[in-house]
């Protein structure tokens, strides 16, 4: 019988420690067991799938990869028509197959334009042939010049009276769509955003249903010059085909423009949407996703690294937490170490909050449409900002994390086969995508501007999650208002916690919007010399966010009238208000300046949050492993020899490295070619 290794019963033992109810964590994380049980569900479809088997990607070239990622898309489109599964069961077989297909943007913006900016009669063509994949689309706005600036796209769609039909043009050499997913090979159609021009005028960019490629033969239309911008940066994304397109007047039918909001008739005449922001909803979609994902992902990264750091042991330097009474001679494990905990522990109560704010913006998103398709507009503006402001801080959270759990695991850290390099090369991206993580924070920034404006002339008409502009409206009383903790216990109240966001938030807002009133308003020309104050509220507004949701999903958890799925054990509330401590204060702490630079916080509470925040941290240790353990992230999904869930660490990753193929041979490709001359030059050598 083969003996167990020491790594395994590390993680074994570790898992001891847990004293809450691992399941019943995973079902308040998920929303229940129902929710669960369909994930699992999901993911073992997927894992039994051979297309989707991981064991090759590192050695794929990007040609080989992106026919694999064709392959792997047909096979994810036949699987969700012949288990007739919904958006949500998609949305969690993306998340297992682990990497960006082709066809992604089919279902994840292609057919979500259509159906929010199209007319009834437009969703009625478009819609049945896209969910049947008899038609594969995309969504094409980025260009080769113009990314974030809208306004100054360079495509055009030029009204031709005479035809009825619409002029596509790349005006320009840089008006060539670029970046598009799914352009590069698979897609048929795409949406794309053009300049609307009638008679000479241009009334801004407008969506177009524009058929790229034959439906008998695959070949681009006459008029039309597409393919793919070839490999990304870090490997990564490397089974899509982000393409290009250049339109050389390519002609579609008028009824091609999507009229939900805006439309034109047969004769020409523009009809403007009742509201200019109508079309955000898209956007707010992809935005509200992506805080999901982020989440999905920080929480994979925390889990691959707290169980090797687990099984890892380096060192005899004592610490106050060691199992020298169950292991006397062996090395200390690397996750006792406080400066380890204290770089790792605060990314696990990170990817929590990630979970519960996901899952607010989400409840928001489906609020708003739900108004929209009735013509209300009076939560656009709070959400399209919202959601602005946390996809740029989460993405940004996110990948800082993955790459800190790298470096967390040391040397084999930088081994493709730990999970994350992939993880890695995935995240990234989106810090730039669905709107520049730096550019994109000037949304809220703006929103906030207005808010502080009406909180000045209609208090009452201040916005729920912006109510803290009002605290600055008293400018003598908010100038001297401080920090309420007395004693370090103060800092774990969440009504304390939530009053120190909030001052910041109130302070930075009234700055900002002092500032550029002195300019000469938001439209003046110096806009953009406030550009490091909008980052510094939209983040402060974002992380607001994230402690409060946090807070009231905990609060919720122990309602006993709340409905069931939302509940948790007094157990593991017991250790979800200790990770939401953790989170709040551990984010004040990293933001120090921001709380103290106007004398809100003293010298002696900086150094009570410093203490409780190390004790928060030490306090979390023996739920480590169990607290990722809940994350309920399976191997197939994890794809790591270091976290696998049995953690065996060093024997996965011995594995793993027998299937390089320069080990297949004995003595090396390129021997007798380079090595050998070099060894001979100055002839034979005895030795």
């Amino acid at each position: 019988m083969a003996q167990t290794s020491q790594n395994k019963k590390d993680l074994a033992q570790a898992r001891t420690k847990t004293n809450f109810d691992v399941t019943d964590m995973t079902n308040y994380l998920y929303g229940g067991p129902a929710n669960v049980e369909q994930r699992r569900y999901i993911i073992d479809l997927i894992a039994r799938e051979p297309i989707f088997n991981k064991d090759d990607w590192p050695w794929l070239n990007h040609t080989d990869a992106v026919k694999r990622g064709i392959a792997m898309s047909t096979r994810l489109a036949e699987i969700k028509m012949e288990h007739e599964l919904n958006d949500l069961d998609f949305a969690t077989m993306v998340e297992a197959i682990d990497d960006t297909l082709p066809i992604l943007l089919h279902n994840g913006a292609f057919i979500p334009v259509i159906n929010s900016q199209g007319s009834d009669e437009q969703i009625e063509k478009w819609i049945p042939l896209a969910e049947k994949y008899q038609i594969i689309g995309c969504y094409a706005q980025t260009e080769l010049g113009h990314g974030s600036n809208l306004s100054q796209l360079e495509t055009t769609a030029t009204f031709v009276q005479e035809t009825d039909e619409w002029e596509i043009n790349s005006t320009t050499f840089t008006a060539a769509k670029w970046w598009i997913g799914g352009l590069g090979a698979i897609c048929t159609h795409a949406v794309v955003q053009a300049k609307l021009i009638i008679a000479g005028k241009d009334y801004g960019a407008h969506v177009f249903v524009v058929p790229i490629r034959s439906l008998d033969n695959h070949k681009p239309f006459p008029g039309i010059q597409v393919g793919d911008i070839g490999p990304k940066a870090y490997g990564g994304f490397n089974k899509m085909e982000n393409g290009f397109a250049r339109f050389n007047k390519y002609r579609i039918p008028r009824e091609n423009m999507l009229m939900r909001f805006s439309k034109v008739s047969r004769d020409g005449v523009y009809t403007k949407p009742p509201h200019a922001k109508l079309s955000y909803g898209s956007m707010v979609l992809l935005r509200s996703v992506l805080i999901r994902q982020m989440a999905l992902y920080l929480s994979r990264a925390t889990t691959i690294s707290t169980r090797y750091l687990t099984v890892r042991r380096q060192f005899n330097n004592p610490t106050k937490r060691n199992d020298t009474d169950i292991n006397p001679g062996l090395e200390t494990q690397v996750i006792n170490y406080p400066m380890v905990q204290n770089r790792l522990f605060p990314m696990i109560a990170q990817s929590y909050a990630l979970f519960a704010a996901g899952s607010v913006m989400m409840e928001m998103y489906i609020g708003l449409m739900t108004g929209l398709s009735s013509g209300n507009i009076d939560t656009l503006a709070e959400v399209h900002a919202t959601s602005s402001a946390l996809k740029s801080y989460c993405t940004t959270i996110a990948a800082a994390g993955a790459e800190e759990c790298r470096k967390l695991m040391g040397g084999h850290g930088y081994s493709y086969f730990t999970g994350l390099a992939h993880m890695f090369a995935s995240i990234v991206p989106s810090n730039t995508y669905e709107g520049d993580n730096y550019v994109l924070t000037q949304q809220m920034a703006r929103y906030l501007l207005k808010e502080v404006k009406t909180a000045r002339t209609t208090p009452n008409k201040v916005t729920p999650y912006s109510k803290y502009v009002l605290l600055a409206l008293n400018r003598d009383s908010f100038a001297h208002a401080r920090c309420s903790v007395a004693k370090a216990e103060d800092w774990l109240n969440p009504d304390v916690q939530l009053a120190v966001f909030e001052h910041r938030c109130a302070r930075l807002a009234t700055e900002l919007s002092d500032a550029v009133d002195a300019a000469g308003g938001m439209e003046s020309t110096t806009w953009s010399d406030h550009n490091i104050e909008c980052y510094r509220i939209s983040h402060a507004h974002a992380q607001y966010v994230m402690v409060l949701w946090f807070i009231q999903s905990i609060r919720e958890a122990r309602n006993p009238e709340a409905d069931e799925e939302c509940r948790a054990s007094p157990e593991a509330i017991a250790i979800l208000e200790r990770l939401s401590n953790l989170h709040a204060l551990h984010t004040i702490q990293t933001n120090l300046a921001d709380f103290t630079e106007d004398a809100y916080f003293n010298p002696s509470q900086c150094q009570s949050l410093r203490a409780q925040v190390k004790s928060l941290v030490a306090s979390i240790a023996d739920q480590a492993v169990g607290l990722v353990d809940a994350f309920d992230h399976p191997d197939f999904l994890l794809a790591s020899a270091l976290g696998a869930s049995d953690g065996d660490a060093y024997q996965r990753l011995w594995d793993k490295a027998q299937t390089e193929p320069l080990n297949r041979r004995e003595v090396c490709d390129g021997y007798e070619e380079y090595i050998r001359p070099l060894l001979k030059k100055h002839g034979e050598l005895k030795l």
